[in-house]
């Protein structure tokens, strides 16, 4: 990849917004000023909490972390149905549960099933991104049983229909502007238009992945581990949701425009103050002489 030019104007992915954040509102967060600095190294690195930092500099969150500020209805629909469910199919091991320990055994035991199912699609999920990257790089294949059905939709669906020619895959995305960083699935090439892709394999396909995408286009470069140059991100105009399942594959088309990615960097200022301002805003309770002197 040819080195980024610190000198450019605009952006690569042809988003320009002119919703960016005011050069005094301050993005750091309680997280990271509470973080040590990352070891001594290059390049941009990724721990476990899916931080990002770069070239030893401060933790910045990732895209899907920020995000997270947003209220998910969906997901708490979710997880009732899966703890009904569980609860009808387990009806004799709840039973079993409120004779030998109380009613709270087994409500212990479902309050878990939620997370449980969350992190074995999490899981899963994994697989099927680490398949798909392996494909996109061309490596070797070592394919479970329980992967083969979305291994045959992944190249049946998508592959063999689209034709893409991959540009960057699991590429680690950074904006030192905006202090975040992030892992776009891949950029890949279609009818010589260069889209960038997110692989979902969960029940559905929802908004938020606009979000999602507009963070990853607007960030200002692409870095690797060990790495000090800042290689540009492929000039995407085209953005979608591949939904990988068993039964097939399917390419949907997203909008990420100029509102989307205002959208999103409100989203990183929302962020930025639960993390930080919003920890303080509340006072202590006023005492009865110190609320008539406050009158």
């Amino acid at each position: 990849m040819e080195n980024t030019s610190k000198g450019r104007t605009g952006h690569p992915s042809g988003i320009s917004d002119r919703h960016d954040v005011s050069d005094d509102v301050s993005l750091s967060t309680a997280d990271a000023a509470a973080s040590p600095t990352p070891a001594l190294g290059l390049g941009l690195i990724r721990d476990a909490r899916h931080r990002y930092s770069w070239n030893g500099g401060p933790w910045y969150p990732s895209v899907t972390t920020i995000l997270g500020v947003k209220d998910k209805p969906a997901l708490v629909g979710w997880a009732k149905r899966e703890t009904a469910a569980c609860a009808v199919r387990n009806l004799d091991v709840l039973s079993r549960m409120v004779q030998s320990g109380g009613a709270q055994a087994a409500v212990e035991w479902l309050k878990r099933i939620p997370d449980y199912q969350r992190d074995v699609a999490a899981d899963l999920g994994s697989r099927v991104h680490a398949l798909a990257e392996g494909i996109g790089r061309g490596e070797p294949l070592t394919v479970d049983e329980e992967l083969r059905p979305y291994l045959a939709a992944y190249r049946r669906d998508f592959l063999d229909v689209f034709q893409p020619r991959f540009l960057a895959v699991e590429a680690m995305v950074c904006s030192e502007r905006y202090e975040y960083g992030g892992t776009a699935d891949a950029f890949v090439e279609i009818d010589n238009e260069i889209w960038l892709l997110d692989y979902k394999t969960g029940s559905g396909v929802y908004p938020d992945s606009a979000l999602q995408l507009a963070g990853l286009a607007r960030a200002q470069f692409i870095g690797r581990p060990g790495d000090p140059t800042q290689y540009p991100v492929p000039p995407a105009t085209r953005f979608g949701v591949l939904h990988l399942r068993p039964e097939g594959a399917r390419l949907y088309p997203v909008t990420v425009d100029r509102a989307t990615v205002a959208a999103f960097l409100d989203a990183r200022r929302l962020y930025a103050w639960d993390q930080g301002a919003a920890k303080s805003v509340i006072g202590e309770p006023l005492t009865p002489v110190a609320a008539r002197a406050a009158a």
